[in-house]
């Protein structure tokens, strides 16, 4: 499986009263790998509006492993995954640069509307060119 890689520093606005990152501050950071994977493939929110779409997000989980600490350089590493329906299912994980020790382990789904709030079922046309070529690159093996 292919992993876009992001890399971040913990800031110190993201480190809680115990110096280590607070919680929420994983889910900004799956949205950093997500925002970099969609604009491989020209798949950013303004472009899917653009091709008459909308993908709100109804689902997501973090596990998380261990801590990461102020000034630690991470790694966001993104996958996608084929899809059933016409949805969007990201994978993530946040490592340490320094070891890839595990940080946390998540994933978020993405249901597909057009602009008028109608449920898509299937991908079609322009859409599915584009989410196909990123699925495909995803699971290639490396």
């Amino acid at each position: 499986m292919n992993w876009v890689e992001t890399e971040e520093t913990v800031r110190f606005n993201e480190v809680d009263e115990w110096g280590i990152a607070w919680y929420g501050n994983y889910m900004a950071w799956f949205e950093v790998g997500r925002m970099a994977i969609l604009r491989k493939f020209d798949l950013l929110p303004g472009q899917m509006v653009d091709l008459g779409y909308i993908a709100p997000v109804i689902n997501l989980r973090c596990d998380f492993k261990h801590p990461a600490v102020f000034n630690d350089l991470i790694i966001i590493r993104t996958t996608v995954v084929k899809p059933e329906i016409a949805a969007l299912i990201f994978k993530f994980e946040v490592v340490l640069k320094e070891n890839r020790n595990l940080l946390a382990r998540g994933d978020t789904t993405q249901i597909l509307l057009t602009r008028d709030k109608k449920m898509v079922y299937r991908f079609t046309g322009e859409l599915e060119r584009r989410v196909s070529s990123m699925v495909n690159f995803c699971k290639q093996q490396t």
